[in-house]
């Protein structure tokens, strides 16, 4: 009776490891690294741009579409219509008076992608400058013009369509690159 119960165990074990295989976040070797997709994210925690240069390649495909309008006047001068397509956004904090250089390589993208930086995620009445997007389909790079002044604080990095949700030319891939300067913080302090 023994040996029967303890091959019984075994076999459940067997069966165990085997769903456990079936399992997608199953790793077969404990070394491997996962990584995550790259990409930006959607408020009100979309992820930060820590350190400059910043260069990250993402999506907007599958992505909802956060904000349609950017009402503000400095964004509607020379882009008098909206954005109902799928967005990115990433986050920035910033100090007093720093600058920044924003742009996007869309070579390739099957999205007709625009930049927009804003004060407040989510609100596009808050956009402080886009790229001037009469590029098209798969054109770029898209460029914002050298952003600066800017009190110090959080803004975001809007990467958006023109073209409505599900719609042909309303997503793509994208290459987004920001310089400038950040903030220095104190890393230790010591009195000797």
């Amino acid at each position: 009776m023994t040996r029967v119960l303890a091959v019984a165990l075994a076999l459940l074990s067997v069966s165990a490891g085997a769903a456990n295989r079936s399992d997608s976040n199953f790793v077969t070797d404990p070394g491997r690294v996962i990584t995550t997709p790259l990409g930006g994210g959607s408020c009100p925690s979309p992820p930060g741009i820590t350190s400059l240069p910043f260069s990250d390649s993402g999506t907007t495909c599958g992505s909802t579409n956060s904000i349609t309008n950017y009402s503000a006047a400095v964004c509607t001068a020379n882009l008098n219509f909206p954005y109902p397509g799928e967005d990115e956004a990433y986050a920035i904090t910033v100090g007093a008076s720093q600058s920044l250089d924003i742009s996007a390589d869309l070579t390739g993208s099957a999205g007709d992608l625009a930049l927009f930086l804003i004060g407040t995620c989510g609100n596009g009445a808050s956009c402080l400058a886009t790229s001037q997007d009469a590029i098209g389909v798969g054109a770029g790079p898209e460029t914002i013009p050298t952003v600066s002044g800017l009190a110090a604080g959080t803004y975001y990095v809007y990467v958006d369509s023109y073209y409505d949700a599900g719609t042909a030319g309303s997503c793509g891939t994208f290459t987004l690159n920001v310089a400038g300067t950040l903030p220095v913080a104190l890393q230790s302090y010591s009195i000797d």
